[in-house]
């Protein structure tokens, strides 16, 4: 049977030329991560769609592949955008409780009358945060829910991204048979996740979500999400320069870049790969990498050095980057503030690249909170009933007491 409290959210999101994926249950007030999945796609330029009939294909295939793994077909899911051509629009919304007391239903339509606000012609809006509430002369972050009041006054931001680009996404998605529940800004939910908007009302903070092929700079400031810039460089330059260089694989490449890199003159002479055809240093992958790498922070920093300068700011690097400990310490050393890099400690899915796909559980869980909604992404009397077959193997014996069984033999 359903539990009601329960929930199986998916999430994805297309960039860096890959298909991500994750698939997440709440449950008793908590996820719990159930499967991530990544996978190549060479349908995009950029941001753009190169070839449609090519990603539909690849979607269809992800999807395929995590239905399969979990026994039960995935309907819908909750797009993460990237947060291109990034726009924010402040706004002030009048609530007038009908009884006399605030409720979330009050909150909630305040909300969504903010859809039919006028935003700049080439974005869309996609997330929609309350900064503060003011209610009898008091201001509050939180919810006053149930105070007497004749009205309330709501501070809002929408956040926008590139109307075209996610029109674009929204219709691969729907061509591949897949029903779009929800959709977030990448550079939000990872906000949200490492409760960055929090940590902002104490000082500056700039999110480095740093990718294989772009970077998105993100300024948050006295709690809000004032902006994101995008930088179209990334690991792939250092990964590229490295593979040109050497016959190799990519994802080999990717490996020794992200996590072999270390300038400690040490272990310069250590074999890190060897194949018949070359064995590779560490000296050569440092040599292969160091220029773009040192090149590559400055213009981070360069880029940071505005806010840096007005003191008290924090860097936060999440992404693909956040695996590189090589650019961590780089950015450490030079950037004369505090850093930290961050990825998400929920057991599953200790991976920064994810961050945003993680996070968008967050931000839709809020949502439904507020609107008092209770969807899944999958069917859950399908999944349940997979998850009940599985406990009983095929012999009629229960996983537990094999184990038991198993365990008993061996001291035996």
């Amino acid at each position: 049977m359903s539990n009601s409290v329960k929930k199986i959210y998916v999430s994805l999101e297309m960039s860096d030329n890959e298909i991500k994926l994750l698939v997440g249950e709440y449950f008793n007030t908590r996820f719990n991560i159930i499967k991530t999945l990544k996978s190549k796609t060479m349908a995009f330029n950029g941001f753009k769609i190169a070839d449609k009939e090519l990603l539909v294909q690849d979607l269809k295939k992800v999807i395929s592949e995590a239905s399969s793994k979990l026994g039960a077909k995935i309907e819908k899911v909750i797009l993460v955008l990237p947060s291109y051509n990034f726009k924010r629009f402040a706004l002030r919304s009048t609530v007038v409780p009908s009884t006399g007391i605030l409720k979330k239903e009050d909150v909630a339509r305040a909300v969504a009358n903010t859809l039919r606000s006028n935003v700049d012609y080439d974005v869309m809006m996609v997330n929609t945060v309350i900064n503060k509430y003011t209610i009898n002369g008091l201001a509050t972050r939180r919810l006053p829910e149930n105070e007497t009041c004749s009205e309330a006054l709501i501070d809002l931001d929408l956040l926008c991204c590139d109307k075209e680009m996610a029109y674009e996404y929204v219709d691969a998605l729907e061509s591949a048979g897949i029903k779009v529940l929800d959709i977030c800004l990448n550079t939000y939910a990872v906000c949200k996740e490492a409760s960055l908007i929090e940590e902002s009302l104490k000082k500056n903070v700039i999110l480095l979500d740093i990718g294989m092929q772009e970077t998105f700079l993100t300024l948050l400031s006295k709690g809000k999400h004032l902006s994101t810039e995008v930088i179209f460089e990334g690991l792939n330059q250092m990964v590229d320069n490295v593979k040109n260089s050497y016959n190799i694989p990519y994802s080999d490449v990717v490996r020794m870049v992200k996590y072999a890199v270390n300038f400690n003159k040490e272990y310069q002479d250590n074999i890190i790969y060897s194949n018949n055809q070359t064995s590779i240093t560490l000296k050569d992958v440092n040599d292969a990498v160091k220029d773009i790498l040192a090149n590559f922070v400055d213009k981070l920093l360069t880029m940071c050095k505005p806010i840096i300068d007005q003191g008290d700011t924090q860097i936060v690097i999440a992404g693909e980057g956040q695996g590189m400990k090589a650019l961590v310490d780089s950015i450490k050393m030079n950037s004369g503030t505090e850093v930290k890099d961050y990825y998400p400690d929920t057991i599953g899915i200790r991976d920064s690249s994810f961050t945003d796909l993680f996070g968008s559980f967050v931000v839709y869980k809020e949502k439904e909170i507020l609107n008092n909604t209770s969807i899944s992404c999958i069917d859950l009397f399908e999944y349940d009933d997979v998850i009940d077959h599985k406990k009983i193997d095929v012999e009629g014996e229960s996983i537990t007491t094999k184990i038991k069984n198993l365990f008993i033999q061996y001291i035996n």
